[in-house]
């Protein structure tokens, strides 16, 4: 009797999206909630820290890269092991370590200190997002390849109103340790669903040790009517070496680079407003009530966009979306520039165009990088460009803004320099598009199918 081999990644990609893989999606935008709630904490926090340190605003400017320093060294040393001993594994080690270092730092009491816990902490944020959004890419099905991991990177806006209602909360009452108190105990709470419920990687599986049954557990909760003599197996390649190596192979050296240009222009401009812009509206503004109102303004913008463009992204491509995205980043950032001294809510229509279009052209790379890498590769290749660029970017553009506000640069004059850039980043863009290994879906002029079912004997 012939025995019906199906590769799990064509069994994703053919079957509807139904409920399990909406579970695994939520699940993972959980695990990036805490991503985006350590993102935007840290400037929240950052007024009160320098009142309780005494510090200088470019020492202060050394506080908040910190952290983005330990998620550099998270997302390239640690990342890459979830293509090694699985992304469920590594998010929930990644989970647990960002948690303790994180309710240590409300009980520092120096400046090194609070760098060194920040490091700590960083090291393991670093490998949680490169791990849910290759995992994301992993159970969507073709038709939603762009749109999946757009819906869970908005979870890092979320997780910024979190951060923005804890503020509110806690902030009266126990000032800036109490943020990072709360820091240590998401992760935590986060951790006991995504361990009793999250399922493993198929092809992972597949790849390491080929554990039938486990396979059969949940490729039937994604089709029901799986026959029941099939055998599974993985089409996916387990790539020998260093996985890092293989981001410049076959043709993807090029774009590997560009990439990582992209997420540093992105991610820069993203932790420059998060970190300064709501300092730079309150000098310009003196309003509290301004700079709390930008804050929810940017993440609302940035969370519906980013749920908006994985749908528009499937249907038009990358390029046609992210090339006039950049541009319009830029754009909005001299508007902010230009309207601080405006009426209030002509700054926050600006805010909220920045934000919507900054965080889901963020979403909308992540998705990019997260489709243009073997699965074997992709957690490594996602924490790649997400360390070297993203968060590289993420690191410089705090360092810049404080070097700028000690230097006596006005606020207008400070946002108009921090979007300028993202022009550049539009040119790339195009490059980029010329790259085979880089286009997806409508972006690519002929895309071939994975055989879904191999006859055997």
């Amino acid at each position: 009797m012939a025995v019906q081999r199906i590769d799990t990644r064509a069994l994703i990609e053919e079957s509807p999206f139904g409920g399990y893989q909406f579970g695994v999606l939520l699940l993972c935008f959980l695990a990036m909630v805490i991503d985006g709630y350590d993102v935007q904490i840290i400037g929240v926090a950052a007024a009160g820290i320098r009142e309780t340190l005494k510090l200088q605003p470019a020492t202060l400017g050394y506080v908040i890269t910190a952290g983005q320093v330990g998620v550099i060294l998270g997302a390239v040393f640690l990342a890459p092991f979830a293509d090694r001993i699985g992304r469920k594994t590594l998010m929930l080690a990644s989970l647990l370590i960002f948690g303790v270092f994180s309710f240590f730092t409300a009980f520092a009491t120096t400046v090194p200190m609070l760098i060194a816990l920040r490091v700590l902490a960083g090291i393991g944020l670093g490998s949680i997002g490169p791990a849910a959004l290759a995992f994301g890419a992993e159970y969507a099905p073709k038709r939603f390849k762009a749109s999946i991991p757009s819906w869970i990177w908005a979870a890092v806006p979320a997780g910024g109103m979190i951060a923005g209602l804890s503020a509110v909360w806690l902030l009266p009452v126990w000032n800036w340790p109490a943020l990072f108190i709360a820091a240590g105990v998401l992760p935590i709470i986060v951790a006991i669903p995504l361990g009793i419920f999250l399922p493993e990687s198929l092809s992972f599986i597949g790849t390491h040790g080929n554990d039938q049954a486990r396979m059969r557990r949940i490729a039937e909760k994604i089709s029901p009517t799986l026959p029941e003599a099939a055998e599974l197996y993985s089409s996916e390649e387990k790539l020998p070496g260093v996985p890092l190596k293989h981001l410049f192979r076959e043709g993807r050296a090029l774009g590997t680079v560009l990439l990582w240009l992209l997420f540093f222009l992105d991610y820069g401009i993203l932790i420059f407003f998060l970190s300064w812009v709501p300092t730079l509206i309150k000098m310009a503004t003196g309003s509290t009530t301004a700079l709390g109102t930008s804050l929810a303004l940017w993440n609302v913008g940035s969370i519906f966009c980013s749920f908006g463009i994985g749908w528009l992204v499937d249907r038009f491509g990358y390029y046609r979306i992210l090339i006039p995205s950049f541009a319009i980043i830029a754009v909005a950032m001299w508007a902010i520039g230009a309207t601080l001294n405006a009426p209030l809510w002509i700054l926050l229509c600006a805010i909220t165009v920045n934000g919507a279009i900054a965080g889901s052209s963020g979403a909308a790379l992540m998705a990019l990088a997260a489709n243009s890498y073997p699965l074997s590769v992709r957690s490594t290749g996602v924490g790649a460009a997400y360390a070297f660029g993203g968060r590289t970017g993420a690191f410089v553009a705090p360092l810049f803004g404080g070097f700028m506000l000690q230097a006596g640069w006005s606020p207008s004059a400070m946002c108009y320099i921090a979007g300028t850039p993202l022009l550049l980043g539009s040119v790339i863009l195009i490059w980029l598009r010329t790259q085979a290994h880089f286009r997806h879906g409508p972006d690519a002029a002929l895309e071939t199918a994975p055989v879904a079912v191999q006859p055997s004997a």
